[in-house]
């Protein structure tokens, strides 16, 4: 990308944007609809919905810092934020899956601790350690991961994995020694207008499902991120 002079101004209109979706998601999540929700799925997108606020204020704070590793690791969160939120909007029996398969990582966590010493499970009356029986159930459980670039292929959004989640990736993932910068102009920008793009998605998608009861279609959500001139699937 080439700096120009004009490159305050575009970021400036970044900052702009994000504000604007930053008052609009906090009018959003003060909807009635997402606060007094009872069913599954609207709660959990509301829960994403919160998720993409905190990450857009603090995208503000660590941009208008020029920290472009930590605003690299913010767009890759909203990026996979997306995914799920997507995943979710779906239908129930998507949300059904999505809350099973956090249950399962939880279970996951928990036993790695266990395998790996972390702690021991005990029998709250008499203190006897239960540490093996509670592995044998947790290993008995369905602990798989959800991989985000099998779910990004199966929802139609490879081109979003490749393009706005598996680019910071490096940066993400300290191997970007020698590359240029995120931490400069031409950086930041890029950072802001995926981040602005993706906030305003995730927000598009929660509204459609809980305030319209209609669904996101993957072709809408590439149009939302301007990846449809992009080539390729």
């Amino acid at each position: 990308m080439v700096i120009g002079s004009d490159m305050p101004s575009a970021i400036d209109k970044q900052f702009d944007d994000l504000q604007r979706q930053i008052g609009e998601m906090k009018n959003r999540i003060a909807l009635p609809a997402y606060v007094n929700t009872s069913g599954e799925q609207s709660r959990i997108l509301a829960h994403f919905l919160v998720r993409a606020l905190q990450m857009s204020e603090a995208s503000d704070l660590v941009s208008r810092a020029k920290l472009g590793t930590p605003l690299a690791a913010l767009t890759r969160i909203l990026c996979e934020d997306l995914f799920l939120c997507f995943w979710v909007s779906r239908s129930e029996k998507d949300a059904a899956e999505y809350s099973s398969a956090v249950r399962s990582e939880a279970l996951r966590l928990v036993r790695i601790m266990a395998e790996n010493g972390r702690g021991t499970f005990r029998r709250a009356s008499t203190h006897e350690d239960k540490t093996g029986e509670v592995l044998q159930r947790l290993k008995q459980e369905k602990t798989d991961s959800v991989k985000i670039e099998q779910l990004a292929a199966r929802l139609g959004l490879r081109k979003v994995y490749d393009l706005l989640y598996r680019y910071p990736s490096m940066e993400v993932h300290g191997k970007a020694f020698g590359l240029p910068s995120q931490s400069e102009e031409g950086g930041i920008l890029a950072a802001l207008s995926a981040i602005v793009a993706l906030v305003k998605t995730i927000g598009a998608i929660a509204d459609n499902r809980v305030l319209r009861s209609q669904a996101t279609t993957a072709a809408e959500i590439i149009n939302f991120l301007r990846l449809d001139g992009i080539a390729g699937t």
